[in-house]
């Protein structure tokens, strides 16, 4: 586990009776977007990345001034087998307590079918799905009581037709059933929640031409943005009595799929 050295963990005893929460991927992009949102909240943050430590330095220089929040940067492969256990243990660690995680890190690549490597699928399983699991299994030991684990989902689990994304369908639709386990395992001192997004911050490789068929079966006639999926993630970490929910934030998209 290897730490910033724009990590900004404070003294404990002066910190621990703030909440806190884990992001995982949470230097770019929508995962930087969920980090914000709680750091306006008043929450400490531990921002987990990858390979993104420029960015998750400026993240949290940019929230210290904005905000005065207090961040912790931690950086790890989630394809390693024991790296969701130690992300997980470390957040808790950082501030002496961990309220919320956010499960946020995930990999798609676009790959037809007929050119998944053995070795490509192993990724994406062990980011969008393994890892999960164990972070899942580490919240269950280190989420103060009352806390809450959302998992990023995504609306393409319930869709048939993206022969070019099936690693990446197929790793987020086991996570509804995770999710459904998951709420009942934690249960009855914490929740475990996801939100499924629709077209939200579409790929830099997604083609014009292709966000006017998507919305195409989008009641509500436009793609999303981040602050839909933060509104959504707030209300399923304040609502006391939701859990096993997978939310879509899709626009309406799931009604007529």
């Amino acid at each position: 586990m290897k730490r910033s050295p724009e990590d900004g963990s404070a003294d404990v005893s002066d910190t621990a009776t703030l909440r806190t929460v884990l992001v995982t991927g949470g230097a770019r992009r929508l995962g930087a977007a969920i980090v914000r949102s709680f750091a306006e909240r008043g929450y400490h943050v531990v921002i987990h990345h990858g390979h993104s430590g420029a960015e998750a330095e400026e993240l949290a220089r940019r929230l210290r001034e904005e905000f005065g929040t207090t961040s912790h940067l931690l950086q790890a492969d989630l394809t390693e087998a024991d790296a969701p256990t130690r992300v997980v243990e470390e957040a808790a660690r950082a501030f002496g307590r961990l309220d919320v995680i956010v499960s946020s890190a995930s990999l798609m690549e676009m790959v037809p079918f007929d050119e998944v490597t053995p070795a490509q699928w192993m990724r994406t399983e062990a980011v969008n799905l393994r890892a999960p699991f164990f972070l899942l299994q580490a919240a269950a030991r280190w989420l103060e009581p009352g806390g809450v684990f959302v998992q990023m989902a995504d609306h393409l689990a319930t869709e048939m037709g993206w022969p070019n994304l099936l690693p990446h369908q197929i790793t987020k639709s086991a996570l509804t059933q995770l999710v459904r386990a998951g709420a009942d395992m934690l249960a009855p001192h914490r929740r475990v929640n996801a939100v499924a997004p629709g077209l939200v911050l579409p790929p830099d490789d997604m083609r014009d031409a292709s966000v006017t068929a998507f919305l195409r079966d989008v009641p509500l006639a436009r793609a999303g943005g981040p602050d839909d999926v933060v509104q959504a993630i707030h209300a399923l970490v304040d609502a006391p009595y939701i859990t096993g929910v997978i939310l879509p934030v899709d626009g309406g998209r799931h009604l007529r799929r």
